[in-house]
């Protein structure tokens, strides 16, 4: 812990002198429906059939290229044939549709896997399902390249009232990751300030901290990333000092912080930027002589 402290307390701290002395990125499955559904059999109970559904996503494993994809495939009627068959089981019917997405997501299937998500979250009122589905919706919209609609998906799940802490947590941290890429820069410094200071687990707070310093560093403020950092270690500086499990995962997670290697390096490449400026300063003065 001690030599964790230290290298990143070595970092901050050069990051620090240095600023001074400079100046003072398969195969899609069929689109969601229920016509696959129907070629599969009917099983006593919906458990019968989720579990019949669940095997087949199971036996995925280690198969390759179009015997997957028809795998695959399989899984997805499988799980499609719960609510197809017993419609009103909403609690498995959310999880089933949930899982379904799932494969169409890796399929790069995305509006069967926005369909399937859009399911799970409509009939899982009173399960977990309902915000995982939500989150999961915000994450397809992020990565298809749809700001917007993931933010609102986001968004949903941050004024859920059956969300949990951690769930909204996790929404805000992508909504300040879907505001960066957008280069709105301050939206997305508030919504992750807020997981900094309130985090419901010490790993997203850092994470949170993590992205505010990353964000600092590529607009250029070095001060106010090694800032960011500082606070970080005082604000986990109680749970990093536990003797626990938390604690390990804490110290290691402050160790590997992607900000303090960016900042070490963009402290550095500015004093080697200003040294050349400095030097052709120097010729110019004597050429002029």
């Amino acid at each position: 812990m001690r030599q964790i402290q230290r290298r990143i307390g070595a970092v901050i701290t050069a990051a620090a002198m240095g600023l001074l002395c400079l100046c003072a990125a398969v195969t899609p499955c069929h689109a969601a429906g229920g016509s696959d559904a129907a070629k599969v059999q009917k099983l006593e109970t919906a458990k019968a059939q989720f579990e019949h559904a669940t095997a087949l996503k199971k036996a995925l494993r280690g198969l390759e290229g179009e015997a997957r994809d028809t795998a695959r495939a399989e899984a997805v009627a499988a799980y499609r044939a719960v609510r197809a068959y017993f419609e009103g089981e909403s609690a498995l019917c959310s999880e089933a549709a949930f899982r379904a997405g799932e494969l169409l997501r890796t399929a790069d299937d995305l509006p069967g896997a926005l369909a399937e998500f859009a399911i799970a979250r409509d009939r899982g009122t009173g399960t977990d399902f309902r915000v995982r589905a939500m989150i999961e919706i915000g994450n397809v919209e992020r990565r298809a390249n749809h700001p917007q609609p993931a933010l609102s998906a986001y968004e949903a799940v941050v004024a859920d009232s059956t969300a949990s802490a951690r769930q909204k947590d996790e929404a805000s941290l992508w909504m300040g990751r879907v505001y960066a890429d957008l280069e709105r820069f301050a939206d997305a410094r508030r919504v992750w300030q807020k997981v900094a200071d309130k985090g419901d687990d010490p790993l997203d707070r850092i994470r949170a901290f993590d992205q505010i310093a990353s964000i600092l560093i590529e607009t250029g403020d070095l001060e106010g990333a090694a800032g960011v950092l500082k606070r970080c270690n005082e604000a986990l500086a109680d749970v990093s000092g536990e003797e626990t499990k938390l604690g390990e995962r804490v110290r290691t997670a402050l160790g590997s912080m992607h900000s303090i290697e960016a900042l070490a390096r963009a402290v550095e490449k500015r004093k080697q930027d200003t040294d050349k400026s400095d030097k052709k300063g120097e010729r110019g003065e004597k050429s002029g002589k």
